[in-house]
């Protein structure tokens, strides 16, 4: 926010959309409901206008979002969030189940602790489990925890790559500096349980976790997946995790074949 408004000259920019639009001051002054004193004022640079009257301007001149923040952070005001999440990025956590059978491929839902919400019958089979019968107790379903059991620990075959990622964007968290000693809430019965796995795993993950930098969170993620279906048949995907659901803090993956050979 603090480069945008230093490199900004969001007058120049607002001129500059006008022009481009070809947009006369008297018409943008009709469309946005201001003086046109007002709109030669903002264009100069004499008078600062105020968040509401810029945002009359940018509405005016139908600018994206993608145009409108940086003049937003520029003259000095957040950029409007609420008009991007608004409505965007959200689902009915209920429908989720619904959606992932939809697919040919793995996917599958994790919310805020990696805890597997739901997935599809090709994530069942390529992970080699039951999900009517198998983990079913609270908290059983972890990725995370579940990265020290022998049985799918077998199957990945960039077993490092894949839990990197996991403790680098549990480490990338804004909210909170994560540190096993002192874990977020929402995190403390998911490092309990991991730390109550297999011995010669949990020795790994903390080393990992040493070594792995913080991932920033961002709206999308790729990562390779290497895979052995049960330990012998070769697998390759291409991991893609977005966001399912931003107010819940549900993220989608979706597990897509790289090869013929995995399809």
């Amino acid at each position: 926010m603090q480069e945008l408004t230093n490199l900004l000259d969001w007058k120049r920019a607002l001129r500059e959309a006008r022009r481009q639009r070809r947009i006369s001051q008297t018409e943008l002054a009709r469309r946005s409901g201001l003086s046109l004193s007002a709109v030669k004022a903002y264009e100069s640079g004499s008078r600062h206008p105020s968040q509401e009257a810029l945002s009359c301007v940018i509405e005016a001149l139908g600018l994206t979002h993608e145009e409108a923040n940086p003049i937003r952070a520029g003259a000095g005001y957040a950029i409007d969030w609420n008009a991007i999440l608004n409505q965007r990025y959200l689902s009915e956590p209920e429908k989720l189940g619904e959606q992932v059978q939809q697919y040919p491929w793995p996917v599958f839902v994790t919310n805020q602790r990696i805890d597997l919400i739901c997935a599809n019958r090709a994530f069942e089979k390529v992970w080699d489990v039951d999900l009517s019968s198998e983990f079913l107790e609270p908290g059983g379903r972890n990725l995370f925890s579940g990265a020290t059991i022998p049985r799918f620990v077998r199957q990945m075959e960039n077993w490092h790559e894949l839990v990197a990622l996991m403790i680098g964007l549990m480490k990338g968290d804004p909210r909170l500096e994560q540190n096993l000693e002192s874990p977020a809430p929402w995190l403390q019965d998911t490092i309990r349980r991991f730390l109550e796995g297999d011995p010669a795993y949990v020795t790994r993950v903390l080393d990992l976790w040493e070594k792995t930098p913080p991932i920033p969170h961002k709206i999308r993620h790729r990562y390779d997946v290497r895979w052995r279906y049960r330990g012998e048949r070769p697998m390759r995907f291409v991991g893609v995790l977005t966001v399912a659901d931003i107010w819940n803090e549900l993220s989608w993956n979706e597990w897509l074949p790289a090869d013929g050979q995995t399809w």
